[in-house]
């Protein structure tokens, strides 16, 4: 009969657990290379800019909700990704300071019916600039009036000493691709362009 050599059996056991050990620990070591932290908005800014045959116009919103998930490298205060993105903007709370515009333009949204405007970020890349300056590349779907498109978000941001991120950009839109008709003001004489542009502005902290 063949006997068991012990020392080939404890030696192979050893092997194991220290394999296992490794692999615990190198995990444990990615973990701690990457954390994420969850950012709100405060202070945030909307402007809507537009056109008319007669004069430029704008509708501006400081009431807004921005959520964001970024990943950090152990020991940077620069993130790496954005892993999550939502903002989401009251459409009643969009202003020009002239209240039959207003409410032209919330007839054309169909406010009554769709009363916000929303982005989801579906991919983003970040663009790593100067020390604590950044830029984000966001892929995603903007839904607006009910009707739901495909838009890329850029921003140009920076962190703060006190862990905050400050990001403002600018993006341009079309009403009829929301299925939006232009408005219209004084019986037609002056008439609303389809080309919009969002300016954003806004401090994400913890």
């Amino acid at each position: 009969m063949k006997k068991n050599n012990p020392s080939k059996a404890s030696t192979f056991g050893y092997a194991e657990c220290v394999g296992a050990l490794a692999l615990i620990f190198l995990l444990g070591l990615s973990g701690s290379v990457r954390a994420q932290s969850a950012y709100r908005a405060a202070d945030p800014d909307v402007k809507v800019l537009g056109t008319s045959n007669l004069h430029n116009w704008s509708m501006e919103a400081k009431d807004m909700s921005c959520s964001a998930i970024f990943s950090f490298a152990a020991g940077s205060s620069q993130p790496q990704s954005l892993t999550a993105l939502e903002l989401s903007i009251p459409v009643h709370n969009l202003k020009s300071g002239e209240s039959s515009m207003d409410s032209r333009a919330y007839t054309a949204m169909k406010a009554d019916k769709f009363g916000t405007i929303t982005f989801v970020s579906q991919s983003a890349v970040i663009v790593p600039g100067q020390k604590n300056q950044f830029q984000i590349k966001s892929t995603g779907s903007m839904t607006i009036a009910g009707v739901a498109q495909p838009v890329a978000l850029t921003a140009a941001c920076q962190v703060n000493a006190d862990g905050s991120i400050v990001c403002n950009g600018s993006t341009p839109l079309k009403m009829t691709d929301y299925q939006i008709k232009p408005p219209s003001f004084m019986l037609g004489a002056l008439k609303t362009g389809d080309a919009l542009t969002i300016n954003y502005s806004l401090i994400l902290k913890k």
